[in-house]
């Protein structure tokens, strides 16, 4: 019995498919390139101060292709999540992200500020409406 290759992410991510991302979203795929020393499909691209990655959802295991886009001087990321076959839009995949990183990120507050703190002004904001 052969054992079937395991990509990252379950996505297998080919130069051809994220042409074919980079070309839907963003009209372009000039300077699309394997990242390196990254495990296989991972692309990336700069698009003036716009730098784009392409790759599998490793971090949520969604089974999507995930296109990120930050500027170069910048804060902040701008995510999507695409079904493999279709290259359509999956909104499930980037609310299940959303819903985790809030999750992180209130971890993080109580973790940080200790839980009896957390709970005083959860209870004041509450009391607010």
């Amino acid at each position: 019995m052969t054992q079937k290759k395991q990509y990252p992410g379950g996505v297998k991510l080919t130069l051809k498919k994220a042409r074919a991302v980079a070309i839907q979203e963003f009209g372009t795929a000039k300077g699309l390139a394997k990242e390196e020393p990254a495990p296989f499909g991972y692309f990336t691209m700069e698009i003036g101060n716009l730098y784009v990655r392409i790759h599998p959802d490793t971090y949520g295991e969604t089974g999507c292709i995930v296109v990120s886009a930050e500027m170069a001087h910048g804060t902040g990321q701008s995510l999507k999540f695409l079904d493999p076959e279709t290259l359509q839009d999956n909104f499930d995949a980037l609310e299940k992200r959303r819903r985790e990183d809030d999750r992180e990120a209130l971890n993080d507050w109580v973790n940080s500020n200790g839980p009896e703190f957390c709970h005083k002004q959860i209870d004041r904001a509450w009391e607010r409406g």
